[in-house]
């Protein structure tokens, strides 16, 4: 095996996908999908299944990225240290957040802040919920917002909000009439789903429907939700939803409707597990958590208003 294969591998188990793989690793996805290739032929067994565009890890694969993760584990820890070092103080603050966490939560959070400290810079970047767990990790975050990390090495997690996610309707649509969608509503209608190589975000409303064995039309998908939310304002379709990014569509016209059997997921606030927390980084902490009760609080007046 060489480095570079090993590298292209260590990406693709990180990211899920080989196309995220090829972003992190900064080169041609062609060029991924090579390297996985020599690799396989130098270990002599498979390491993921491909099943239309997207790749499951095989058996093999996950047990031998035990062993590149303890590898590569002291080096990255020494990285994300010195990475931490240097940030406090330097009079900014990164975070990483989820986009629909970062447009419905931190707006009023960063408002907030600016009084507390006015001379202190804020940097958001909105990713999917690998690449904050690597911000995080690598110390390139200080605080990183997304899907709930226990046990992950080198990140520590605090729980924030379990959020139970939402049917999302074209305002004129039939199912737009019930109180309540429940998945068999869904059965033969077109379907705004989950992009494959997506993340945990999405991960358990395949389940629901894959498990339902219901028959949807899913002929379009995207990786963001506010993309998703838009396409279902313009009439192309239903889904099920993050709820934070609701009550700004509903606005626009989304039709908003509990969805049964009830999709949840417990979201977090990530920080490099090493030293204490920041003072400014504990009161984001805080206040994040503050702000994201107050607006899973107006979600649900939401729904409840239909």
């Amino acid at each position: 095996m060489r480095m570079r294969q090993v590298e292209a591998f260590r990406a693709v188990m990180m990211s899920g996908g080989i196309t995220a793989a090829a972003t992190m690793l900064n080169i041609s996805q062609p060029s991924v999908s090579r390297l996985i290739a020599d690799m396989e032929r130098a270990v002599g067994f498979r390491l993921f299944d491909r099943r239309g565009a997207r790749v499951h890890p095989t058996a093999q694969a996950q047990a031998l990225y035990e062993a590149v993760r303890r590898s590569y584990a002291g080096l990255d820890l020494l990285d994300q240290a010195a990475r931490r070092i240097r940030a406090h103080p330097v009079g900014t603050v990164r975070i990483a957040a989820l986009a629909a966490i970062a447009t419905a939560i931190l707006p009023a959070v960063i408002a907030r802040f600016r009084i507390l400290y006015p001379e202190i810079k804020i940097t958001v970047e909105s990713l999917g919920q690998r690449a904050i767990e690597e911000r995080v990790f690598l110390g390139q975050a200080d605080l990183g917002i997304g899907i709930d990390a226990p046990g992950r090495e080198g990140i520590r997690s605090t729980p924030l909000a379990r959020a139970e996610y939402v049917c999302a309707l074209p305002a004129n649509h039939v199912l737009a009439a019930r109180e309540r969608v429940t998945v068999e509503d869904l059965a033969g209608e077109e379907f705004i789903g989950p992009m494959h190589e997506a993340d945990a975000l999405w991960n358990r409303i395949d389940v629901v429907l894959e498990t339902s064995g219901i028959a949807i039309s899913r002929r379009l998908e995207t990786q963001q939700s506010h993309t998703l939310y838009a396409f279902v304002e313009a009439g192309l379709g239903v889904s099920i939803a993050e709820p934070f990014s609701a009550p700004l569509f509903h606005r626009l016209g989304v039709a908003i409707r509990p969805f049964t059997p009830p999709v949840e997921l417990d979201f977090g606030l990530l920080e490099p597990d090493i030293g204490p927390t920041p003072e400014i980084v504990a009161w984001l902490n805080a206040d994040v958590a503050r702000e994201t009760a107050t607006c899973l609080a107006h979600v649900r007046k939401v729904v409840a208003a239909g």
